[in-house]
């Protein structure tokens, strides 16, 4: 029952200075908002990259020409584009072989082309694309395509090299007029005309690339009426293999079996490098880790920085509090309080300054996250743990910088602190 004594005393104590205690626990409120509000932007970007991520695949392996990289490929050098460029191209007997390995449960070709200039024309309105993408029906369930209405590709479709076509979001939500139905109406890619038959579902956009601006045509369509772009992208929008890991086979071993069968293949000799790559999710992951990782320890620096200084502002004002209730210790102690109370109690009031300054933190956080969300594209999500972990950094920060006033306040001369004016 003396701690909820200590706890009425403290919370009077506040509530007779109530301007001061508020701009005491200004630096608190800063800093715990600050806290919430960055850790929810990096939580929500975070999940959301790992949404976008997720429709790769953790068990697909990507064979290309080239390694994926951060940066636009301008960025590369001309050395290394020649020695990309004069790589051969991968062939359906490739993907016979790797499709015959143990470890793969499936695998297709597929051809990305993108770049500027490609147009998708409707009765007059047009728009610039992204990205065209040449793809079988393996490739649509290896690279967990959602068709949200319409169907996806067929055998027949590649085999007969149909012009038919699937659309991403973007494309019907700027192409047609609201309420009008795309499935069955014709598009134009250049002079060719192709027919919708599916719809994607929204993917969003992953480093600044729009993932829904893009069309879907059959491989063997594509390689019959759209030509790669010219100049230093060609070599990067030349066929490549996609497989599927089996379930419960290590990713790391099936990389190998690929890599072993591709340099046979391929004619790698002994002491000469891979003339191919292996691209995987992870890859991706480990490269955004990297990007954000100096970032959010910059973020949670600037945020702890503003912790502390709200604790020396709180230990400052503590130090004046005792000095002004000087001759009430002394008072407290005459009628029978022990250098023990006093020190709990001075503890406790600064701990309800931090704690009261962390829970307004948080609610301002919260609020300001989800309005930043509302505002801007970056998206935004609180987790619970964040939650506590404000509370806890109130808390700790309340316990450490009251310490010393509270020490100072017990150690007082009772005698001494009653002929104090």
């Amino acid at each position: 029952m003396r701690i909820f004594m200590h706890i009425r005393t403290a919370l009077l104590a506040l509530k007779l200075q109530r301007m001061r205690t508020f701009l005491t626990t200004l630096g608190i409120i800063i800093g715990v908002m600050t806290v919430i509000t960055m850790m929810s932007i990096v939580q929500g970007i975070n999940r959301y990259v790992y949404k976008v991520l997720g429709t790769i695949g953790s068990n697909v392996v990507y064979v290309q020409k080239f390694q994926w990289r951060v940066g636009p490929v301008g960025h590369m050098s001309r050395k290394e584009y020649l020695e990309i460029a004069r790589r051969k191209d991968f062939t359906a007997e490739n993907v016979r072989a790797i499709s015959k390995l143990p470890s793969i449960e499936r695998a297709t070709m597929a051809q990305s082309i993108w770049g500027r200039g490609r147009k998708i024309t409707y009765r007059g309105e047009e728009i610039e694309l992204t990205e065209i993408e040449g793809a079988t029906p393996e490739y649509m369930i290896i690279s967990n395509y959602e068709i949200e209405r319409g169907r996806t590709f067929v055998e027949t479709d590649l085999a007969f090299r149909r012009q038919v076509c699937i659309l991403g979001v973007y494309i019907t939500e700027n192409l047609f007029k609201k309420g009008e139905d795309p499935l069955g109406k014709d598009i134009y890619l250049g002079t060719h005309k192709f027919t919708i038959v599916g719809l994607l579902t929204k993917r969003g956009t992953f480093m600044g690339n729009n993932l829904d601006n893009k069309v879907i045509v059959p491989l063997a369509t594509l390689s019959k009426f759209i030509r790669a772009s010219y100049g230093r992208y060609s070599a990067f929008q030349t066929p490549f293999i996609v497989a599927q890991i089996r379930e419960g086979y290590p990713i790391e071993d099936a990389q190998e079996q690929m890599e072993e069968l591709l340099r046979q293949r391929r004619g790698c000799k002994f002491n000469e490098d891979n003339n191919f790559a292996l691209n995987t999710q992870q890859m991706i992951i480990d490269v955004y880790k990297k990007i954000t990782s100096g970032i959010y320890m910059a973020m949670i620096g600037i945020a702890s920085l503003a912790l502390v200084v709200g604790g020396i502002g709180i230990m400052n004002i503590m130090l004046v509090s005792v000095v002004e209730r000087t001759r009430e210790i002394g008072l407290r102690m005459a009628i029978g309080a022990r250098r023990r109370d006093i020190l709990i109690q001075f503890l406790i009031e600064a701990i309800t300054l931090t704690g009261v300054g962390g829970v307004i933190g948080i609610l301002l956080g919260f609020g300001l996250s989800k309005l930043i969300a509302v505002l801007t594209p970056l998206p935004a999500s609180t987790p619970l743990w964040s939650i506590a972990l404000g509370i806890g950094f109130s808390v700790i920060v309340g316990l450490f910088f009251g310490i010393y006033p509270a020490s100072k306040a017990s150690k007082l001369d009772p005698i001494e602190a009653l002929r104090y004016e």
